[in-house]
């Protein structure tokens, strides 16, 4: 393990709640909260312990104050709950990539499928169609984003802890495809190598068409012998892209381009830039854009808002729509619009901060469907700009389900109804779940 540098700031801080003082106490889990933490109660307060069941009774060590509730460490399981399963991973418990494979299957389906409906419940649309989860298996991971420290003579190379900047060391995931696991152990080598001691960084690994697709962001300057040795990683190692960005910098430096970083989309190849959003999975990317182009069926206009390099605009434009993408970051943006140009697809573009320009009611009304992909803190103001406008046909895609509940609610209240909601589920053994919303006038 190693610790990274966490940036202070005093800045907005206001005065913090007093935590009581470190103590062990003996609790029964209840329920399991939405972090994925076990949930108990001592006294007035609750307590969140993780890696526990419903029905385990556990000694833990209060450590402080999480919102209103205190925050807890598993000291012991002294009886367990039903529903445990035998985590597969040996560093479970420690890395904080997954936080719920001590649950059995059922138990964690359950679970999972029921934060959606915790959230749509708060915002009074209980009665709103949910189908049946769509699981995609571990293993499938194809972009990941290591840490990395560097220390005399050697290199810590995975993923944070759980609510920490320390970084546990890995060889592998069993999360991920095994070309992105097998990379781990050079790109390891490689840093060691080539970045100075003490200094460190993250290191983004996507699997495209192409092969993989590196980019290490760190503040090391590199020297032209420091170069050759990455392009010669890149030739010797087969991958597509390698590209270098330094903190602040402003601009990724290419090492080596061997061949196209491609992805493709409803067949169409498109490069997104490197280090860009991709979806998890190919699988979930898949399926989640089935649910949009369903829902959005056959229409002659659709802006797709926060499209990313096209994952929905590309099947949209295919079935024989025109469509408008819009984006707030321009490098993806010019990656769609190169493939879109060389397809001689009916797509149009904006570069556009939705969160603080979200297109207005008159812009709107010129489409028949509108498919919005935001970011977790949801499109809270474009949702009310859609209520007012009113197309026919509006498709939410979400990664938080909270914020999805909101913005549902918003376009409920504006006259639409929910015709299906379809839960996605990429990332095994975590707290985090998407989801595809469709609603009609």
């Amino acid at each position: 393990m190693s610790l990274r540098k966490r940036p202070s700031s005093a800045a907005g801080r206001g005065k913090p709640r007093q935590s009581p003082p470190p103590r062990n106490v003996e609790v029964e889990i209840t329920e399991i909260g939405a972090r994925g933490d076990g949930i108990a109660q001592l006294g007035g307060d609750l307590v969140f312990v993780p890696f526990t069941v419903p029905g385990d009774r556990v000694v833990a060590r209060i450590e402080g104050r999480r919102g209103d509730g205190l925050a807890a460490a598993l000291i012991e399981v002294t009886r367990e709950g039903p529903g445990r399963s035998l985590p597969p991973c040996p560093h479970y418990g420690r890395c904080g990539g997954c936080s719920l494979q001590h649950l059995d299957d059922d138990v964690y389906a359950q679970w999972k499928s029921g934060l959606l409906l915790t959230q749509l419940s708060r915002h009074g649309l209980g009665d709103a169609p949910v189908g049946a989860m769509i699981r995609v298996a571990a293993g499938q991971r194809r972009r990941a984003t290591f840490a990395f420290h560097r220390r005399k003579g050697s290199t810590v190379f995975g993923f944070n802890a759980r609510a920490s900047h320390t970084i546990i060391d890995l060889d592998d995931c069993l999360l991920l495809d095994r070309a992105l696991a097998a990379i781990i152990a050079p790109l390891r080598h490689i840093l060691t190598e080539t970045v100075p001691d003490s200094e460190d960084g993250d290191v983004t690994v996507a699997l495209t068409a192409g092969g993989l697709d590196i980019l290490v962001e760190a503040d090391a300057r590199l020297d032209l012998f420091d170069r050759e040795k990455l392009a010669a990683f890149a030739d010797s190692h087969d991958l597509a892209r390698l590209s270098w960005r330094r903190p602040g910098a402003g601009f990724i430096e290419p090492i080596s381009r061997r061949r196209g970083a491609m992805v493709h989309f409803a067949g169409i190849a498109v490069e997104p830039p490197p280090g860009n959003f991709l979806q998890p999975t190919e699988a979930g990317e898949k399926a989640i854009a089935q649910l949009v182009c369903t829902g959005i069926g056959k229409v002659k206009a659709v802006a797709d808002l926060y499209c990313g390099c096209g994952s929905f605009t590309f099947p949209l434009a295919a079935s024989g729509a025109a469509v408008h993408a819009v984006e707030g970051d321009e490098a993806p943006i010019r990656a769609l619009e190169a493939a879109a140009n060389m397809a001689g697809l009916k797509i149009t573009t904006e570069t556009r901060d939705l969160a603080r320009r979200p297109l207005l009611p008159q812009e709107l009304k010129k489409y028949q469907a509108v498919v919005f992909d935001p970011p977790r803190a949801g499109a809270q103001s474009q949702a009310e700009y859609l209520a007012q406008a009113a197309p026919a046909i509006v498709v939410a895609v979400s990664c938080n389900p909270a914020t999805l509940a909101r913005d549902l609610q918003i376009l409920v209240k504006g006259g639409y109804q929910v015709e299906s909601i379809t839960p996605i589920d990429q990332f095994p053994h975590s707290a985090h779940l998407e989801a595809v919303a469709v609603l009609r006038k």
